[in-house]
Formats: C-alpha cells, sequence, structure tokens
C-alpha cells in the first residue's frame, strides 16, 4: 500500500495535542477542588471524632481515678497525660514499664497531636511523650487543653487547672468537675472549623478565618496559638460565634 501524506502514521496532530491537554486540564479543574474540599471535610470529621474520645477519656479518668490521687477529678493539664500518665498507686513513673504502665486512655495519635509540648511531671507520675512518639499533626490538625472557662468567669475561678489536693499531691492538674479541649488546623487548607468540647460532651465548631497558629514549629506551642481559641467562650459568644454539632 503506499504511502501518503497525511497518514496517521505520523502520530497525533498539534492541534489534537493541544485539544487533549486542554481537557485534561478542565478535568483538573474541576476535579482537584473536589479532592481537596473531600480531604479537607475527611480531616474535620476526624478532628470532631477525636475530641469525642478525649471527653469519654476524661470520664474513664474521673470515674476510675486512673492516676489514683484518690480524688474523682478531670486530668486538665494538657492533652497527652491522657495517654503518658501512670497510676500512682506505684511511685514515680517510667516509660513502658509493665508493673507501672502509662495509662493509654486515648490513641497515640491524639496524644502526640497535642499542641502544647512542655512536660508536665505531676508528682512525678507522668512520662514524656518523647517516650513514646513525635508530635504531629492527627489529619491535619492539633488539640489542646483548654486554659479557661469564661462562661464562669475570667478570674482564677474560671481555670481549668487547679490543684484538687489529692494524695499524692500534683499540683495544678486537675478539676473536680470541668475540663475543655480544643482540635484546629494546622493551615487553612487542612480545615476550615476549629472544633470544641468540654465535660457537657458537647462539641461546637466556628469557621476558621485565619490562620491558628503562627511559625512552623512542631508542636506548634501553646503560646503560638491565638488566645481566643484556648479559652471556652462566655454564653454570648458561644451562642454568637459558635455551631452546636450535637
Amino acid at each position: 500500500m503506499p504511502f501518503h501524506r497525511g497518514s496517521r502514521s505520523k502520530g497525533l496532530s498539534l492541534v489534537e495535542v493541544l485539544v487533549i491537554v486542554a481537557v485534561i486540564g478542565i478535568v483538573a479543574l474541576i476535579a482537584i477542588p473536589g479532592l481537596f474540599s473531600s480531604s479537607r471535610i475527611n480531616c474535620e470529621r476526624n478532628a470532631s471524632t477525636s475530641l469525642k474520645t478525649l471527653s469519654s477519656a476524661e470520664a474513664d479518668f474521673r470515674a476510675n481515678d486512673r492516676d489514683w490521687n484518690h480524688v474523682n477529678d478531670f486530668w486538665t493539664a494538657n492533652v497527652s497525660g491522657l495517654y503518658t500518665m501512670t497510676s500512682a498507686a506505684v511511685k514515680g513513673g517510667e516509660a513502658n514499664s509493665t508493673t507501672d504502665p502509662s495509662i493509654k486512655l486515648i490513641e497515640l495519635s491524639v496524644a502526640s497531636a497535642d499542641a502544647d509540648g512542655s512536660f508536665i511531671s505531676a508528682g512525678g507520675e507522668n512520662v514524656p511523650l518523647s517516650s513514646f512518639a513525635v508530635p504531629s499533626a492527627k489529619a491535619g490538625y492539633w488539640y489542646a487543653a483548654l486554659t479557661a472557662d469564661f462562661s464562669v468567669g475570667k478570674g482564677p475561678e474560671g481555670l481549668y487547672m487547679q490543684d484538687t489536693k489529692g494524695t499524692p499531691l500534683m499540683g495544678r492538674v486537675h478539676h473536680e468537675t470541668k475540663f475543655g479541649f480544643v482540635a484546629f488546623p494546622d493551615s487553612l487548607p487542612a480545615g476550615k472549623y476549629v472544633w470544641i468540647v468540654n465535660e457537657n460532651n458537647t462539641i461546637f465548631r466556628s469557621a476558621v478565618t485565619a490562620p491558628c497558629k503562627q511559625g512552623m514549629e512542631s508542636p506548634p506551642g501553646i503560646r503560638n496559638v491565638a488566645s481566643v481559641y484556648l479559652n471556652w467562650p462566655d454564653d454570648a459568644n458561644l451562642k454568637a460565634t459558635w455551631a452546636k454539632i450535637d
């Protein structure tokens, strides 16, 4: 068969190539935002669920006196302590001990996403998080124990970290009736909501309009987190800027 100019053996023409590239570009423009949106929604759902597990862990901690300080109180010093704390039934805390293991009431992935990287010894009964994991955000979110409950006041009475005078003494790391946690996105693409929960076991969320943290430290450290997200809001602010989820 004679060869003819314009035969398909030459491959695609420039016009055909440009058409294919354009089609691929259009498909990408349609699909990629949807993928990012789906990923963000999954991160947000994960954050809300993880706050529920923190709330359940607190109920267990208080009801069963998990740190054995002989007071039915909540742990309010940080997030990771709900994993790393040991029982005072055996004096002192030691990582990976078989006789005095850490309480591990939450997943390690949540504990390692504690935004507060400082170590709180709690009378020598706590163990550093570094004995178990390297700090990292969980599904794009960091977690932190709230500082104060503004619904009861902005003075000392509203502080979550209280000394409940247990035995042994552990310092200002508990509260007999209250606790609060926040989950905030590591970046705006990771999530568009901040989530909070307290002893009432109800999740609230608020839309994010600016980054919740400054810098690139991991963990970010409480000092680098916007203070508006570190306290339970007063009733007026809760009603105005937070949406009840369940």
